[in-house]
């Protein structure tokens, strides 16, 4: 592994934990976990590129000492996330106390202020949110976007009429998100001329209708109830003049950035064009997933199947690749590494697994290089050993990457060290 050293970008691992099963990795390092773990952490560290990424799962038992050996070995102030997953989707009769349905990924940098953490592919839940009422020409938008920011301004928390009801409406304990100019020309853009008028309310002068009447504002507390609406109002001849020229352009032509909701009798709002929203979702700390569908039989259409992220799905895609009877309980779901691969290994990057088990991670990089084109490449290092109590890496390692290798167009090289 030395030619491999500071090359690494990702280092993803599922090692074994102590739970009071057999533990396999009872060396030179002597019996205990921790005193198992702590070495090769560092040899990890070694291995990453100085903006490399190492993301280990691990349960309840050995969380906090993991924890512990992550802060000394890299550095508190280089954790990027502790990742809950939920491994099962229903509760789980096997404590008396709280179901145990979530295991942990924990990520760290080599060096925080180097590593890059990629977006996850939108959603069609996301997207949907974007429509085109108006057939804008500049594509679909998300309705109701806010036209207020969480940081006042006192200049920009002024009062705004509507051209469809007269109401005055103000952006509460807010500050509207843009300029004045650019208000008053979105506002114009309805059809009617606005002018900046001093209400007395404590506040910067409002952008209202030309010589049109503003309601009464009475006592109204201006953050919590930001719409002062008048009958009166509504029914003088300019807003009824300016209302027709609203609900034309509303019926038959493209709105303006800034509209109102509630066609037209609601709060302002701006468009928020999907073309310039990040084509991604930020990665959140809790995964779960709705789709909990079992893969298809082996065979050509065994690569397209819906993935699901709970333990199960890991244990069934195993057993579709090599068949019952491989007695490896422990297997990632293939969809959490291929996550974890997404979010923080780029498309023509390295990504090691030293404890590779059933090779779940040589899988997920096959998978997508095969769904995207990238160009990842992957080292698996797994124990071997010709008497039966340990054959993984020839038996079930190799055995599972060469099965899945050809369909997925990839290849790899098996190499046994003595």
């Amino acid at each position: 592994m030395e030619q491999h050293r500071g090359r690494v970008d990702l280092i993803v691992t599922d090692p074994p934990y102590n739970t009071g099963r057999t533990f396999r990795y009872r060396d030179s390092w002597g019996g205990e976990w921790v005193s198992m773990m702590k070495p090769r952490l560092l040899r990890m560290q070694e291995l990453l590129k100085p903006g490399g990424v190492l993301a280990i799962c691990i349960d309840d038992n050995e969380l906090f000492r993991l924890g512990l050996l992550l802060d000394e070995v890299f550095g508190e102030q280089n954790r990027i996330a502790i990742i809950n997953w939920q491994k099962s989707y229903g509760p789980r009769n096997d404590n008396k106390h709280v179901s145990r349905d979530t295991e942990y990924v924990l990520v760290y940098a080599k060096n925080k202020e180097q590593a890059s953490t990629n977006l996850l592919p939108r959603n069609d839940v996301m997207n949907a949110k974007y429509k085109n009422p108006d057939n804008d020409p500049a594509g679909p938008w998300k309705i109701g976007g806010d036209a207020t920011v969480a940081t006042p301004a006192e200049r920009d928390r002024y009062a705004i009429q509507s051209p469809f009801t007269g109401a005055l409406h103000y952006p509460g304990a807010r500050a509207w998100s843009h300029p004045k100019k650019k208000m008053k020309e979105w506002l114009e853009q309805w059809g009617s001329h606005y002018e900046e008028r001093e209400l007395g309310d404590g506040r910067a002068k409002a952008l209202v209708l030309k010589n049109a009447p503003t309601p009464t504002l009475a006592d109204c507390k201006l953050d919590t109830c930001p719409v002062a609406y008048d009958d009166r109002v509504f029914e003088h001849p300019l807003l009824q003049s300016a209302r027709q020229k609203a609900e034309e352009l509303r019926d038959h032509g493209v709105w303006p950035m800034l509209y109102f909701t509630a066609n037209g009798t609601g709060r302002p709002a701006l468009k928020r064009y999907l073309q310039y929203v990040k084509q991604g979702k930020i990665p959140t700390t809790f995964w779960a997933e709705d789709d909990y569908d079992e893969p298809f039989v082996l065979g050509t259409e065994s690569w397209s199947h819906k993935e699901s992220g709970h333990t199960q799905a890991g244990i069934s895609e195993l057993n579709t690749i090599i068949g019952k009877g491989h007695n490896f309980q422990t297997v990632k779901p293939l969809q959490l590494i291929k996550k974890l691969i997404h979010i923080w290994c780029p498309p023509d990057g390295i990504v090691l697994d030293p404890f590779a088990g059933s090779g779940t991670t040589a899988h997920a990089v096959l998978d997508l290089n095969h769904e995207s084109g990238a160009d990842r490449q992957f080292i698996l290092i797994e124990q071997g050993n010709s008497e039966a109590w340990d054959q993984f890496a020839r038996t079930l390692t190799r055995e599972r990457v060469r099965r899945v290798a050809e369909p997925l167009s990839g290849g790899f090289e098996f190499i046994a060290f003595v």
